[in-house]
């Protein structure tokens, strides 16, 4: 796709989308002058900080350092990216983006339609949903959901669903609405008969948990059967689809965001009903894994909304068998992960019920960290002390799954290095062993397992800029492109990227630049909806508002006070390097020939400071 059709796609969505509907859809707004205010979402906030400009289309929360345009805004909201972000909105507007390019996995309207595969599993979802509240086949799945204390309106709200013991249900239902059992197939709802070559519903005879994306689009399904069926697969999930991976998403991520951007704490159990049992007790930043172990993709979506993650683990034998696979996770992904064990033999559905939400509460503010964790369970019933041969085979383990994790080098940040140290700290405190040891057992052990380490995926950390760190002229000169956009071609003109010393103010100015070489508009709305990044357009927003602040220009005097910036930014420029040319002089960096050379280009540079155009006389 050309950088027109890109940057018009672009513009086009931004004019669609009224920012104040756009916000206001997410949450309760009331003007307040010129502007809008609410609630924000991201922090504890009892007086609105959350600012809504209609008349720049921008937003920002004094509180939280953020803020943009309507893009910056979903992609906050939602924990996206850009290019999803401007789906959503196009989709929301009614707007056809351009491709990028031909899709040899995508046949527009067919099976591998992404919008189609979004569109039938939604029509999915409302069958069996109907079929739950309304068949008489589903008699068996609502009494089994009120015995387990599933009350009607969570039904609702987590759009449970019940699929009839029959063949093909779906099948003639789909056929009915016109759509096909391959498109069916291909998301993950029926499959095909390998004798028959026939298709038949997947999920049959099963009580259902709509399973949807951070977004809230249904994307796949969990079915569990009912008491007395004697099919041997409890719980089944919806396979591998292009919209559905089981190693990507978390249940109920789309009704737990809110609650865990507010706390930052995510909370983590296994299964359909703890989370719906957690949420309908108040406990709002509860999600649940599909069917397999929390893993490095699951950290980094959730990290997208929270600082700590907190796994509840059943208190059972299979709750503690997973206390390696934790603490791996936990070094390896260098994560706030904190575990929490219930009572043997209760899982939290049953533990909600029985003691309530303030129990639960109490159990998770006593939570550990991973590594506290693993050496509690690896020394229950040990005495260090006395028993050294079993406390020997405790420490070697835990040593063996620290090992696992990427080796420290010196590339890597303090903080690595930090967090390696604190560990062993940890182990050899608990153990009575000198840190030094330890420090070489772990050599020893990561040179007898040499091979290659499977890399993490790990979720950068959101980078947070603010106008202070901005030199004073550096922010004035971004003032004048932003509130005189008809001034930007000149300001280029007389400057380069080396004249400006701050990364974030440059990478603006590299923005302004490639928009004017490919004959865009200037305009603020333009130059905001170019940029990707959130902090770069949060920075836009904040020097938009502090040049609105102040009193405005006239063109005349933005002009002149453009020149003027741009010759003090070259004089100290210039500045800087003469002065890196006298350390050169001092330390004997040239010869004779360039010494000369050097000392004449200071003079030079000495006498246009003063205003001397050429050499004196005398």
């Amino acid at each position: 796709m050309s950088f027109a059709a890109t940057q018009d796609a672009r513009e086009q969505v931004r004019q669609a989308t009224d920012i104040v509907d756009l916000v206001g859809g997410y949450m309760p707004l009331r003007r307040q002058g010129r502007i809008f205010v609410g609630l924000c979402p991201w922090h504890d906030d009892s007086r609105p900080s959350l600012q809504v400009n209609p008349d720049r289309q921008s937003w920002k929360c004094w509180v939280c350092n953020v803020g943009g345009d309507v893009f910056s805004f979903v992609m906050q909201r939602e924990g996206i990216d850009f290019r999803e972000s401007l789906e959503m909105l196009a989709q929301r507007a009614g707007i056809v983006l351009p491709k990028a390019g031909r899709d040899r996995t995508s046949t527009s309207g067919g099976v591998d339609d992404k919008t189609r595969l979004y569109e039938i599993c939604a029509w999915a979802e409302r069958q069996f949903q109907e079929c739950l509240t309304k068949s008489p086949d589903a008699e068996p799945a609502r009494k089994y959901l009120e015995n387990r204390g599933i009350k009607p309106e969570s039904r609702s709200a987590f759009h449970l669903g019940f699929s009839p013991d029959r063949w093909q249900w779906l099948v003639d239902r789909a056929r009915s609405a016109g759509y096909s059992p391959e498109l069916l197939e291909a998301a993950g709802l029926v499959s095909r008969s390998v004798e028959s070559n026939r298709h038949y519903d997947f999920f049959r005879g099963r009580v259902l948990f709509s399973i949807r994306d951070a977004q809230g689009r249904p994307i796949g399904c969990g079915g569990r059967v009912l008491p007395g069926n004697d099919d041997p697969r409890k719980y089944v999930n919806t396979r591998e689809t292009r919209l559905f991976s089981k190693s990507e998403h978390v249940y109920a991520l789309d009704m737990a965001r809110d609650a865990i951007s507010k706390s930052r704490v995510a909370v983590v159990v296994e299964g359909y009903t703890d989370v719906i049992m957690a949420h309908q007790a108040g406990l709002k930043n509860f999600v649940a894994v599909l069917g397999t172990a929390l893993g490095p993709r699951h950290i980094r979506l959730l990290r997208r909304y929270a600082d700590s993650i907190l796994l509840v683990l059943d208190g059972d034998e299979a709750g503690q068998r997973r206390t390696n696979e934790v603490l791996e996770l936990f070094v390896e992904s260098d994560t706030d992960l904190r575990v929490m064990t219930l009572p043997e033999g209760l899982d939290p559905c049953d533990f909600i019920l029985r003691n309530g939400a303030g129990a639960m509460n109490d159990l998770l503010s006593g939570a550990v960290d991973a590594l506290e964790h693993a050496m509690r369970v690896r020394t229950a019933g040990i005495d260090l002390l006395r028993d050294t041969h079993r406390a020997n085979q405790a420490l070697e383990q835990l040593l063996g799954i620290l090992a696992k994790a990427p080796r420290v080098s010196a590339d890597d940040t303090s903080a690595k290095m930090l967090r390696e140290r604190q560990f062993l700290s940890r182990l050899a405190r608990e153990f009575g062993v000198e840190e030094g040891v330890l420090r070489t057992r772990i050599v020893e052990l990561r040179r007898a397992a040499p091979s290659p380490h499977r890399p993490v995926e790990v979720t950068p950390e959101p980078v947070r800029v603010s106008v202070g760190e901005v030199p004073p002229r550096e922010a004035e000169l971004l003032e004048i492109l932003i509130l005189h956009p008809e001034l930007v071609e000149e300001a280029l003109a007389s400057l380069t990227l080396e004249d400006i010393t701050n990364r974030h103010a440059r990478a603006i100015c590299e923005v302004y630049r490639e928009l004017l070489s490919r004959g865009a508009e200037m305009s603020f709305g333009e130059v905001l909806a170019y940029i990707e990044q959130p902090h770069l357009k949060k920075l836009l927003v904040d020097f938009d508002d502090r040049g609105q602040s102040k009193e405005p220009l006239a063109s005349e005097d933005a002009a002149s006070r453009l020149r003027g910036l741009v010759r003090d930014m070259h004089l100290e420029r210039q500045a800087a390097e003469s002065s890196r040319q006298v350390v050169s002089l001092e330390q004997r960096r040239f010869d004779a020939e360039q010494e000369i050379a050097v000392l004449q280009q200071l003079l030079e540079q000495a006498r246009k400071r003063q205003g001397i155009t050429g050499p004196t006389e005398g």
